[in-house]
């Protein structure tokens, strides 16, 4: 379905008030195994979603401010890399929630410059690498490797955006200095073989939020809720039976 914002339509599957959010030059179709237990979302500018111009992440958490009071929700939110970014700045902005899920992602999202002039001067052969860095590397799943890099490949025009919008988010001195503060229960989740945003990013995020508890998923890499979707979905389950 299409969920009309202020004149900008954003494409939802799913049901209930538990929202996902993916990440950076992707779309909702990563959270293919997840449908069944909360909504997913194309963000503008992605997927199925209209246009919509940002300059920060905190933009996108603001649209969603507005998304959510659309449809009523006191919501459960799940973000995914930069979508965990989102769901940070959409906290600190005072957005409704109930619950967070910070799948992969960190108080800062640093990118390596490389990275960046990959994707800005060589893209498909930087895509066919980032394609590879995001999964563990003994995962095998061939058909799910070729459909994140699809969807990167199809996104050209937002990748390097979402890139650069990452690398110049950082709530790390909030976190230190406890403007950052949680009154809702927090989980954390991510892979042990992640390069892109690692462990040491969820421990961080541990430390700083009192009312969280972080869950490693082995031999996972950025996308676990890919790579391990039934091992992934058994720890969101429990903590939503905790959440209420």
């Amino acid at each position: 379905m299409i969920i009309d914002v202020n004149g900008v339509g954003v494409y939802a599957d799913g049901s209930g008030d538990f929202l996902f959010i993916h990440g950076a030059g992707m779309s909702s179709d990563v959270f293919e195994r997840q449908k069944n237990i909360g909504m997913v979302i194309d963000l503008p500018n992605h997927g199925r979603s209209g246009k919509l111009d940002v300059k920060s992440l905190g933009d996108y958490a603001e649209f969603l401010i507005e998304l959510i009071s659309e449809l009523g929700l006191n919501p459960v939110i799940a973000g995914h890399s930069m979508g965990g970014a989102i769901a940070q700045e959409y906290i600190l902005r005072g957005g409704k929630a109930r619950g967070l899920v910070l799948i992969s992602t960190g108080a800062k999202l640093p990118v390596n410059p490389k990275l960046i002039e990959g994707l800005r001067n060589n893209f498909e052969e930087m895509v066919e690498k980032l394609g590879e860095w995001i999964f563990a590397k003994d995962f095998e799943g061939i058909r799910l490797k070729q459909k994140i890099k699809s969807m990167l490949l199809q996104s050209r025009n937002v990748v390097l955006d979402d890139f650069m919008l990452c690398n110049s988010f950082n709530l790390e001195d909030k976190y230190i200095s406890g403007e950052m503060d949680f009154e809702i229960p927090v989980l954390i989740v991510c892979g042990n073989a992640d390069v892109m945003t690692p462990l040491a990013f969820s421990e961080f995020l541990r430390d700083h939020i009192r009312t969280s508890r972080l869950a490693v998923i082995h031999g996972s890499g950025h996308m676990p809720m890919v790579e391990k979707p039934s091992e992934f979905n058994k720890i969101v389950m429990e903590y939503l039976r905790n959440v209420g």
